[in-house]
């Protein structure tokens, strides 16, 4: 799978079919026929994580951050072991400019997360934000330390404008 990166044996063949197409629409950029795909999956299994995270990262792609974050919270609530809802959650935060509630969704994330360059850029991008251009350069020199290809998309984030030198 190309966006939604789910395991294909997890479910019932509808739910594998409604994902596939989901994906398949993502990939062509057309981000409201996939969530009508997801959302026609059966209702059973419309709480398992791998539905939810397809559910999220579609309406990421919509940008309906206030529905990412909700979700997100939820599913973080009811599949804790599913780490990407809390970057989903932290991210659509961010997007609804409460930085300082994206930092701290951030801040409890699982240690794994915390030792990946993902945090320490996304971390970059909430400091910038809130106006803490130096605490931003700092993270976002962590991120690069870490992940060397984070600095190509450093230097055209909107919300790095000015951090990396």
């Amino acid at each position: 799978m190309l966006y939604l990166n789910h395991q294909q044996n997890a479910h019932n063949p509808e739910t594998q079919r409604a994902l596939r197409a989901a994906d398949g629409y993502l990939f062509f950029g057309l981000p409201e026929e996939a969530l009508h795909e997801v959302e026609g999956a059966p209702k059973a299994e419309r709480n398992q994580p791998e539905v939810l995270l397809a559910r999220n990262r579609v309406l990421l792609h919509l940008g309906r951050w206030k529905e990412v974050e909700t979700l997100a919270a939820k599913a973080i609530a009811k599949h804790p072991d599913r780490d990407e809802f809390t970057v989903q959650r932290a991210f659509a935060l961010h997007k609804l400019k409460k930085g300082e509630e994206a930092i701290g969704v951030i801040e409890s994330a699982p240690d794994w997360i915390r030792r990946t360059g993902i945090l320490h850029y996304n971390l970059a991008c909430y400091e910038a934000q809130l106006g803490d251009k130096k605490t931003a350069r700092q993270c976002i020199n962590v991120a690069i330390q870490m992940n060397e290809a984070m600095r190509k998309n450093a230097k055209t984030d909107p919300d790095l404008r000015g951090i990396l030198n």
